[in-house]
């Protein structure tokens, strides 16, 4: 009977334990719950799990690349292709003025994004380009050969020397903390990749 007990206790222990570890975030403004949510958030950017990410980070750049990802597997592929190498390094959290300053390693992806953007709009110019191009993006054999050419020469690219430092600003929402990711945190956290994807977005694609 003691053992049983004993093997209960363990076994309550440690279901607590978990559950402690897997809880989410508080909305509470603290160097704790901060430093909790920014990890769910990069770890939600490396496995590029778009409810997680649209929880708590606002992103004009990722929302788009976001609403996709949730209809369409080649755009989560091309996701976690550009955020699994993600690094970052938390240097300040300023309670008072409500930011966070981070240094991000990523690699550099900006040759790479910008040599695809630069054929695809070349391959796709003008207003009847552009609405070709808008149709092809929802045809899973068009995203299947043309995102892999990106997702091959993301995989290939080399991690960057040297980290960036950005500073995001966060919010106190009624239900969790909230981080708003200006165009530099964009371009840092994708390696430069998610400034080279708003030039189709500018274009009119999306």
């Amino acid at each position: 009977m003691k053992k049983i007990i004993s093997v209960f206790l363990i076994l309550t222990i440690v279901a607590l334990g978990f559950c402690a570890c897997s809880s989410k975030p508080s909305n509470r403004i603290s160097e704790r719950n901060i430093t909790k949510t920014v990890g769910v958030i990069f770890d939600a950017l490396k496995e590029f799990d778009t409810k997680t990410i649209k929880t708590y980070v606002d992103s004009d750049t990722l929302d788009i690349i976001l609403t996709y990802a949730s209809k369409k597997e080649q755009f989560r592929k091309l996701g976690v292709a550009m955020f699994e190498n993600i690094t970052y390094e938390i240097k300040e959290v300023d309670l008072d003025g409500q930011t966070v300053t981070l240094s991000v390693k990523n690699k550099d992806l900006t040759k790479v994004a910008a040599d695809y953007t630069a054929d695809l709009l070349s391959r796709y110019s003008g207003l009847t380009g552009m609405m070709e191009l808008a149709k092809s993006i929802t045809d899973d054999a068009w995203l299947n050969s043309n995102l892999a050419v990106l997702t091959e020469g993301i995989k290939n690219a080399e991690i960057k020397s040297e980290p960036v430092e950005i500073k995001i600003h966060f919010e106190q929402k009624k239900d969790r903390l909230f981080f708003g990711f200006t165009e530099s945190a964009e371009d840092a956290v994708s390696g430069g990749a998610l400034t080279e994807i708003k030039k189709i977005i500018s274009s009119g694609v999306f």
